[in-house]
């Protein structure tokens, strides 16, 4: 009931107030939970529907279905030696692990593997807190991961050049990372225009003027 009287947004209030009115009756029958999870199906439905409903939607795909593929295919490409391994399969390769992998650095430039690994690493672990903080709308901490992401690329390109690799090869991953924080910056700003200027920046526990919260 809960998650259903949050899935209706603060527009609706009055509703989810009723329906946790309601609950009672129903857990006097003995079909609570029946009733809560017709709740929460009716509630689900009608998020398309108004504007609170898809902005929680895009958080979600984003979060679930741009962030953590993201992290995933950083992780295993890492595993996999990229950026100082070429693989015969290109991409696939690394993220499958198929075809053959040649190691392009030598005796002189060897020395910088821990350091691109780290920064990969880095990279990866860091899409893990990113997701959460987007969804629980911490703006400042979402800023300050992505600022650190932009750091850590550009890093990598530089460390790469100075290994004597060509820096093209990061192209792919860069761009999905520049594609990523510009969806990340155009939710902000969506959240922004529908919560106003106070809210960027606060997380949903500060947020008690603009979302009221419905006690069941």
């Amino acid at each position: 009931m809960v998650l259903a009287a949050r899935s209706l947004g603060a527009h609706r209030n009055a509703w989810a107030q009723a329906m946790a009115a309601e609950l009672q009756a129903a857990e006097e029958d003995g079909r609570a939970l029946r009733f809560a999870l017709g709740c929460l199906m009716g509630a689900w439905r009608m998020m398309p529907t108004h504007i609170e409903g898809r902005f929680v939607l895009a958080s979600y795909a984003l979060s679930l279905g741009v962030l953590i593929p993201v992290a995933a295919m950083l992780a295993l490409a890492t595993a996999f030696g990229f950026p100082f391994f070429a693989a015969s399969r290109g991409v696939e390769g690394y993220l499958s692990g198929s075809g053959a992998h040649v190691l392009l650095l030598n005796a002189g430039n060897l020395i910088v593997a821990p350091s691109l690994i780290l920064l990969m690493v880095l990279m990866a672990a860091l899409h893990l807190p990113l997701a959460w903080w987007m969804l629980d709308r911490d703006w400042d901490r979402v800023a300050a991961a992505n600022r650190f992401g932009a750091a850590a690329a550009i890093t990598l390109m530089i460390v790469t050049s100075c290994a004597g690799l060509d820096p093209i090869r990061l192209a792919l991953p860069i761009g999905v990372l520049a594609a990523e924080m510009g969806a990340v910056w155009a939710l902000t700003r969506w959240h922004q225009r529908l919560f106003g200027e106070d809210a960027v920046g606060a997380g949903d526990g500060n947020r008690t003027s603009s979302s009221p919260e419905v006690r069941l």
